[in-house]
């Protein structure tokens, strides 16, 4: 089991009836262990250092807990309880809230329990809910419930940044900033490419000189032209700079046509800033931008945006492909990875010339190694946002480095194993771009997806 960060804290409130006294909530929460149940998981807990039977008591906890940094509160029912401090705690936490109990034959905790998830229900507040023995099973469930607290927490105090507008048409890349906002809390910037590609050229040789150095030395092949290589650290070097002055948390960059046909397909620039763990999307997909940057958060790891390209129905794997900006790390390290160039029939067609306008790019190329993997996308039907995730399984494929018209031999690639009936994942595609994150994240991502009060295809 994967533990959350250090940093993430929890409330905890236990709740029994005003009727115990005592000597007998000490010896409940003595055989409970809740504390050192929860601090197994790697996570700090701020609890009052007793259990609470009234309203007022419950809310000016739960106000201490906000205060102190939590992203969540779990409240135990310890016995049977009076419904409304546990309803009134929520109303005033303004937190993600989880109701857990251990069901016991020498106690009433799942009677209070009853009452209490009823009682939210009733009065339409959402929670999570765990009732079971302390095991595996729940606690890796209170586990990706407190990760997706802390995903929610961070979300909401992030900015993302907008570079360019829309993509080739693509509806499902944009989003309305004012439901991120409201939704999500996250506050959406726009700059234009052309500011970027502006600060790139103002960057000195003497920056450059020393990463493109770098580059030689570290990637396994380098099969594009020094000045390729001198646009993409100028691009690097000012993206970075750009994110750091704009205070961006995450970002999205258009590409096509502006950067492409002006000045340098952003495909290494993109992914070594994946690599640095600042999360860009390529072609301005803002759902696909949210997607990598939560599952950034949960793993810790780059995440590939990829296009599905191929499926393979009657065995069950899919290929997913990447015009060039999968993180390095994906694969391994630079080690592995061979940079080839843009494929020119990316840039605009100009029929007088008989030529396309594309100004060439650096492109990493790889293949994902085998293993786990998570694939999910948030996107809208009819303007409310839905989940589409599911697990996976990346493998080895003799990839044909000639297929797709020889791209295959530029672009990153992905097989991957989908665990999901195939109609179903099929019809639950939210556009032909997905994310692959390696390793096993659904628990946290529809834990996150209820927070968010996301439907779950």
């Amino acid at each position: 089991m994967n533990t959350p960060e250090p940093a993430l804290v929890v409330g905890l409130l236990p709740v029994l009836d005003p009727r115990i006294d005592p000597q007998l909530e000490a010896r409940i929460l003595e055989y409970l262990q809740l504390v050192p149940k929860l601090e197994s998981l790697g996570v700090r807990v701020v609890w009052p250092g007793r259990a609470v039977s009234r309203e007022e008591d419950a809310v000016a906890e739960v106000e201490r807990m906000r205060a102190a940094g939590a992203c969540g509160i779990i409240y135990f029912t310890c016995w049977f309880l009076r419904a409304n401090v546990i309803v009134g705690a929520c109303q005033h936490s303004h937190l993600p809230a989880l109701v857990w109990s251990i069901p016991n034959l020498d106690d009433t905790s799942l009677i209070g329990f009853g009452v209490t998830h009823g009682s939210l229900d009733e009065v339409g507040f959402a929670h999570e809910v765990v009732c079971d023995q302390w095991n595996d099973v729940s606690a890796e469930r209170i586990r990706a419930w407190l990760r997706a607290c802390r995903v929610k927490q961070l979300v909401a105090r992030s900015r993302y940044g907008h570079v360019g507008g829309k993509c080739l048409s693509m509806m499902t890349a944009d989003s309305d900033a004012n439901q991120w906002r409201r939704q999500f809390g996250l506050d959406v910037d726009h700059a234009e490419q052309w500011t970027l590609i502006h600060a790139a050229e103002q960057i000195p040789d003497a920056a450059t000189t020393p990463l493109i150095a770098d580059w030689k030395r570290d990637f396994r092949g380098v099969d594009v032209s020094d000045d390729v290589l001198l646009r993409s650290a100028r691009l690097y070097l000012a993206g970075k700079q750009m994110f750091q002055d704009h205070r961006w948390d995450f970002a999205g960059v258009k590409c096509q046509f502006e950067l492409l046909d002006n000045y340098l397909a952003p495909c290494l620039p993109i992914a070594l800033w994946n690599d640095d763990g600042f999360v860009v999307a390529c072609e301005t997909d803002m759902n696909a931008a949210l997607t990598m940057y939560v599952l950034h958060q949960f793993s810790g790891q780059p995440v590939m945006f990829s296009d599905i390209q191929y499926l393979n129905r009657e065995e069950r794997w899919a290929r997913f492909l990447n015009c060039g900006t999968a993180a390095t790390r994906l694969a391994g390290g630079k080690e592995h990875v061979v940079l080839r160039n843009c494929p020119e029939i990316q840039g605009t067609y100009d029929p007088q010339t008989g030529r396309h306008l594309c100004k060439g790019g650096a492109c990493p190329h790889f293949i994902l190694p085998p293993g786990p993997v998570t694939l999910a996308r948030f996107g809208r039907i009819a303007g409310r946002y839905v989940l589409h995730a599911c697990a996976g399984e990346s493998f080895a494929y003799p990839h044909d480095e000639q297929s797709l018209l020889g791209i295959g031999a530029v672009w990153p690639f992905a097989y991957v194993k989908i665990q999901q009936d195939m109609e179903r994942f099929v019809r639950n595609l939210r556009a032909h771009h997905m994310c692959i994150a390696p390793g096993h994240w659904l628990p946290e991502l529809e834990a996150l997806a209820r927070l968010w009060d996301v439907e779950i295809l």
